[in-house]
């Protein structure tokens, strides 16, 4: 109850402030998504089917701080891609959720006409780029693991810059807080240096075309995964009211001492009018190989496909509803035989 009173004052605090500056804007969502789980193990498993609900609202809070400065926060539950399950997990009754609530995001930065830089907790966007993905979790590639697991978030410093035709953007996110301990002679025992992954990507447009090149390299100790991951992203202007969406990525990880790979990532992608509502669908095929993986010495190699399919309809201006249905397989010869399809509906209010 204690708690409960906490946020709602804080709450109150946040809407007096904002009702009393033009400055401050008060966003957010609700959600709402029954799904159907479906996991079939083939040879090396049997099969799980489970239904159950997820949960989610979010707050967002931005703030125009002054002479272009700015703050920006989101109110959320920090678990996978923000929302609360009923099937188990993090619950304190049987039938009544009780997430926690996080800051999602919190940070800061300037906006200028030309340039502008921010630091904090801030969005870097998996959905849109797929090379943040094969980057930060290279065993798991597709089903939008960035989204999921980092809430499409990284902590750290970023910047931006128009240059020439286009915009550059650069980012330094935080992945390992280093530390070092000394014993009683002054002797350092133990030592552990700060990891980041410096990311680049250049978005542009080119007859039309919106090309996007980015590049993410991870900078850390020896005999310490330091992957490199490139590629490119680029979506067509409109056809007959379709607009088609291409992208492409590798990765790879030679660091010595570590267990080396690499991997490959292609998405074909389709938006679109279709009725009352609007079509998405892309279709992801990556690779990654384990070099000399196996006992004998050679490569072991990891095959995934995935489907995104969804239709969203405006019931109004501010509730939608989207049917979807995601299929993943995963496959290793002799060794893995997995596939998952998700079918789900979203019920989203926004306010």
């Amino acid at each position: 109850m204690k708690k409960l009173f906490s946020i709602m004052t804080a709450l109150l605090v946040i809407g007096f402030w904002a009702n009393t500056s033009a400055q401050v804007k008060i966003s957010g969502d609700l959600q709402v998504r029954p799904r159907y789980d479906m996991k079939d193990y083939g040879d090396y498993g049997g099969k799980k089917n489970d239904m159950y609900y997820m949960l989610r609202a979010q707050i967002n809070i931005n703030a125009n701080i002054g002479d272009g400065w700015y703050g920006k926060i989101k109110l959320g539950h920090f678990n996978y891609a923000g929302y609360t399950f009923t099937n188990g997990i993090e619950m304190t009754h049987q039938f009544l959720p009780n997430p926690t609530v996080n800051f999602n995001l919190a940070c800061f930065g300037y906006k200028g006409e030309n340039f502008g830089i921010g630091a904090g907790i801030y969005p870097l966007n998996g959905i849109a780029d797929p090379m943040l993905d094969i980057h930060y979790y290279p065993n798991k590639m597709v089903d939008i693991p960035f989204a999921i697991y980092n809430l499409n978030n990284v902590v750290g410093f970023q910047g931006w810059a128009n240059l020439g035709p286009g915009k550059l953007h650069a980012s330094a996110s935080l992945i390992g807080n280093g530390w070092y301990e000394e014993d009683a002679a002054g002797k350092v025992v133990e030592d552990s240096h700060d990891a980041y992954v410096l990311g680049f990507d250049y978005a542009m447009k080119v007859a039309g075309f919106k090309i996007q090149p980015v590049l993410y390299y991870t900078m850390e100790n020896d005999s310490v995964s330091a992957p490199i991951t490139y590629g490119v992203n680029i979506a067509t202007p409109k056809f007959a009211g379709f607009g088609f969406g291409v992208s492409a990525g590798m990765t790879s990880n030679n660091a010595t001492g570590t267990a080396e790979y690499n991997g490959m990532l292609l998405r074909f992608k389709v938006t679109g009018k279709v009725g009352p509502g609007s079509v998405i669908f892309w279709y992801d095929y990556a690779k990654r190989t384990d070099v000399k993986y196996n006992s004998d010495g050679t490569d072991r190699i990891e095959n995934y496909g995935y489907i995104w399919a969804a239709y969203k309809y405006n019931l109004t201006k501010k509730v939608l509803v989207m049917p979807r249905v995601r299929i993943l397989s995963d496959k290793i010869d002799n060794a893995k035989d997995f596939s998952r399809t998700k079918a789900e509906v979203l019920f989203i209010a926004k306010f």
